[in-house]
This record gives C-alpha cells, sequence and structure tokens, in this order.
C-alpha cells in the first residue's frame, strides 16, 4: 500500500530571517557571480568530454578542490582562473571590455584644393607632396593622382 503524501509546508524561521537580512546587495551579488562561474566551468569541462576527475588530472589538482571549484562559493585567484582558461580552451575573464561611456565618436572632414600641374611627373608629383607633408609633421597621408593624358 502505497503512503499517502501530504502537502509541503512552508518553514518560517526567525533565525533564518535574520542571517538573510544580513546579506548585503554586494554579497548577494557575488555569490551569484560565483554560481554563474562554477556553471561555465562545468560547462567547459562538459564540452571537453571531461568527468571532474579527467579536469582534475588536467589541472594537477584533487578532485575534491574541484568539487569545491564546481560548489560556487570558492574565490579563484585570478593565476587559477587563467590556467582554468587554459585548460579548458575557453574565456572566463574579460580584460579589454570598454564601456560605451568611454567610446567617443567624432566625423572628420577634410578638404583641399586641387592643383592641376602641367608637365610634371607622376614621381616628381608624388615626391614633391611627401616631402612637403614631412617638412609640416603629417606622417600618413593618401594620395590620388589622376593623369589627363
Amino acid at each position: 500500500m502505497m503512503k499517502k503524501m501530504s502537502k509541503a509546508r512552508l518553514y518560517t524561521s526567525t533565525l533564518l530571517d535574520e542571517i538573510l537580512a544580513e546579506i548585503t546587495p554586494e554579497e548577494s551579488d557575488r555569490t551569484a557571480k560565483r554560481m554563474q562561474l562554477a556553471a561555465r566551468i562545468s560547462d567547459g569541462i562538459k564540452a571537453n568530454g571531461w568527468k571532474k576527475k579527467d579536469f582534475a588530472a588536467a589541472m594537477h589538482k584533487q578532485p575534491s578542490e574541484i568539487t569545491k571549484w564546481l560548489s560556487g562559493t570558492h574565490n579563484f585567484t585570478a593565476d587559477t582562473l587563467f590556467d582554468i582558461e587554459r585548460v579548458l580552451n575557453m574565456g572566463l575573464v574579460i580584460l579589454n571590455d570598454v564601456s560605451k561611456a568611454q567610446i567617443i565618436k567624432y566625423q572628420v572632414v577634410v578638404s583641399q584644393k586641387a592643383i592641376i600641374l602641367e608637365n610634371t611627373t607622376y614621381f616628381d608629383l608624388a615626391a614633391n607632396l611627401y616631402i612637403g607633408h614631412l617638412y609640416k609633421g603629417i606622417k600618413s597621408h593618401q594620395y590620388s593622382l589622376n593623369s589627363n593624358n
């Protein structure tokens, strides 16, 4: 005979409520990020077709340490994260992320009068333009020369 299951009841505890009330938003955010990091590492292990013991061997660690890493509570050093990235061949730490607030967009319009020179060779004209820009301190410039011949 099967035992009838009763409905779950809500458990309340003033002690638990007090402990949870002391968690700051910063701590909560940190914990969420640690959990995400652990999930990404776990995904990387699976993507390589490994089990925890295979990953532990590749990292030269004990399987118990990998279990701690995957718990979502471990505080990694930067060196450990870089080693994990290398072994799993995946990115975990983004170092070159540029904030959109730091991007400055600008537009520069440069116009120049066209000078028509007759009886000047292309080489002479290009050399004179290049030397003139060097004298003015211009490091690079693009020239477009057209011949009417």
